[in-house]
């Protein structure tokens, strides 16, 4: 199921390793991915899972950029946190609205 090419513009923060568990393509371009990466807190680990949204088709446009992240939870069960996020990735008028709320929370920080 996943797609795990190299997208040169989605690097990992520096010291971790990113881990695509989901990824499709966006109609019109650019492409929808589920990571999940370990948190540590004290002596337990808890599964922390993102939903990107990447909107840019262009590869050359990626670079340096970010892609908004408009999903971002946690859960003490790694297969359960997929799930969620699975089907948000699923659901392209979601998607959508999450992408508008990212864009709004963006315009009024700055």
């Amino acid at each position: 199921m996943p797609d795990h090419h190299h997208d040169p513009g989605h690097e990992a923060p520096e010291g971790h390793a990113r881990d695509a568990r989901y990824h499709r393509p966006m109609p019109g371009g650019g492409y929808v991915e589920i990571e999940v990466d370990p948190v540590t807190t004290g002596d337990s680990a808890r599964p922390r899972g993102r939903l990107i949204v990447e909107r840019r088709s262009d590869h050359e446009r990626r670079h340096g950029h970010q892609p908004p992240i408009v999903a971002d939870l946690s859960h003490d069960d790694v297969d359960a946190l997929v799930s969620d996020l699975f089907r948000l990735a699923h659901d392209n008028a979601a998607l959508a609205r999450s992408l508008m709320q990212w864009q709004s929370t963006r315009a009024r920080a700055d």
